[in-house]
């Protein structure tokens, strides 16, 4: 059986732990064939106590890494996959600490992989937990200025669904082929958390690797959507947004899609000054300007190194922004409307 290494980042993760576990545990895929490593972020719960005592418990449990802080998703998962691709897998699996995962998960998705060489990273359908008649993700959808969501969240487990190529996969729970890493590198850490999955996404598939989602493997999220104040994430959010596409749009592009952006800034402020978040919109604005010099650093390695043009990510994104979390009649009847038109105009010249 194809080796794998199982990557999961824990920052004060005691109230999952156990369903985790457990569930890894009962995992059909061969013991001898997969591998734990655990990044803690500096938990200061009873996770890292948990943690030893499932060392002993799981005998291919091989490691536990500690950070004395949070050093964010990407950072965390960094050191996880750095560890693994010494022991020379042919796969790494990421997920995250509030995971439950189905017995059969990890032999129908290495199954599917090693069946079409082509796909370089696959996820499988992702319900909600303990609502595990509910869909989280079966794959994410990204709006073209930027915006990514859950594809078909809430919707019910036992819609008609088929494999297929989303525009980016939920680091919720990924099986990555270890050589994509070491062709296109790892997470980028300017994320900390937020689009780093999207970032990563999009570099495989502009080296001609393909995406799948796979409904025939079934793993649960302990998902809620943060509140609608959540400063801090807002500000990732926005941030992580702008310089997703300052690094991979080439510049005809970010001139097409200038003025969505510039509409959708105007509705952006506007709904950031009513619900309290404006001062996370500019700290955005600021981070952009004061690490631009970065940012053209990480764009001139895409630019260089890519295979195909933008069209390439375009053809799998979409005009409307459907956030599951937000439902706005302004967006609904006006915004979505406009945006969907314009992008179908503008990909024309993509």
């Amino acid at each position: 059986m194809p080796e794998v290494y199982v990557i999961i980042a824990t920052w004060n993760s005691e109230k999952y732990l156990s369903d985790l576990f457990l569930s890894l545990h009962d995992m059909d895929y061969p013991k001898d064939s997969w591998h734990l490593v655990v990044v803690d972020n500096g938990s200061r719960d009873k996770t890292l106590e948990i943690l030893s005592a499932w060392q002993v418990k799981m005998h291919n449990f091989e490691t536990v890494i500690y950070n004395e802080a949070n050093k964010g998703f990407a950072a965390a998962n960094n050191q996880g996959i750095t560890y693994a691709l010494k022991n020379s897998p042919d796969y790494i699996v990421l997920l995250n600490d509030d995971i439950v995962v189905e017995p059969n998960w990890l032999n129908v998705m290495i199954d599917k992989m090693e069946q079409n060489k082509d796909i370089g990273l696959a996820q499988p359908l992702i319900t909600r937990y303990p609502e595990i008649n509910k869909i989280n993700t079966f794959g994410n959808a990204c709006q073209f200025i930027g915006f990514g969501f859950c594809w078909l969240e809430g919707q019910d487990i036992n819609l008609t669904l088929k494999n297929y190529q989303p525009a980016y996969l939920s680091f919720s729970a990924v099986v990555i082929r270890s050589e994509v890493f070491r062709q296109i590198g790892l997470l980028d850490e300017n994320y900390f958390s937020y689009h780093e999955d999207s970032d990563f996404c999009f570099r495989a598939r502009l080296q001609d690797w393909n995406l799948l989602a796979v409904k025939g493997a079934i793993v649960h999220h302990r998902y809620k959507f943060p509140g609608k104040k959540n400063k801090i994430r807002y500000f990732w959010l926005e941030k992580n947004r702008y310089y997703l596409m300052l690094k991979f749009f080439k510049l005809k592009t970010l001139f097409l899609i200038a003025p969505a952006c510039l509409f959708m800034e105007a509705g952006q402020t506007f709904f950031s000054i009513i619900r309290g978040l404006f001062i996370q919109k500019i700290k955005a604005y600021f981070w952009i300007l004061k690490n631009f010099d970065k940012i053209l650093t990480a764009r001139e390695k895409i630019q260089q190194t890519r295979k195909f043009s933008d069209k390439k990510l375009f053809d799998f994104m979409s005009g409307k922004i459907e956030f599951q979390e937000i439902k706005n009649p302004l967006l609904d009847y006006i915004g979505n409307p406009l945006l969907n038109l314009y992008f179908k105009i503008i990909k024309k010249f993509i």
